[in-house]
């Protein structure tokens, strides 16, 4: 098995566990949640987030990197299946975003922690949770609009 087809397993299987985890919230909102776990889950003790310990073990990868590709899809999924930002321009902020983690100037959202190296396995979470953020807010019948302000990341 190649590391890309092992990374793949990996992240569809972290992806899945904690949906399952949050399993009794209601689709699209659900993302949001998890996207906020892992924000938490990544920030563990910085900032008035709770320890490592207080989350399942089995939701969590010792590959700070395997964990921002899940971070990422529920990112993505949840801005776009909540009709937060349309599909565009969430695609464009990625393209951004990695541009900058590629030339090193991309701002961390926690200053005792710099940001994970771009990975092709980040990149393709981001894609696959846009594109189940758009099937989401389509079966929802809502609408995103044409454009929205962007996060301030800093």
């Amino acid at each position: 098995m190649s590391p890309v087809e092992a990374q793949t397993i990996r992240v569809n299987d972290l992806i899945a566990k904690w949906k399952v985890y949050r399993g009794s919230i209601a689709e699209p909102g659900r993302y949001c949640q998890i996207k906020t776990d892992l924000y938490q889950v990544r920030n563990a003790g910085w900032e008035g987030n709770p320890p490592i310990s207080v989350w399942p073990a089995h939701l969590i990868d010792a590959d700070d990197g395997m964990m921002a590709a899940v971070e990422h899809y529920f990112l993505c999924r949840c801005w776009v299946g909540n009709g937060i930002y349309p599909a565009w321009q969430l695609r464009t902020m990625n393209f951004v975003y990695d541009m900058g983690k590629l030339a090193g100037v991309t701002p961390r959202h926690n200053p005792n922690k710099p940001t994970t190296p771009l990975t092709a396995i980040q990149m393709a979470c981001q894609e696959a949770g846009i594109r189940d953020g758009e099937a989401d807010l389509k079966k929802s019948g809502k609408s995103a609009p044409w454009v929205a302000m962007p996060p301030k990341y800093y």
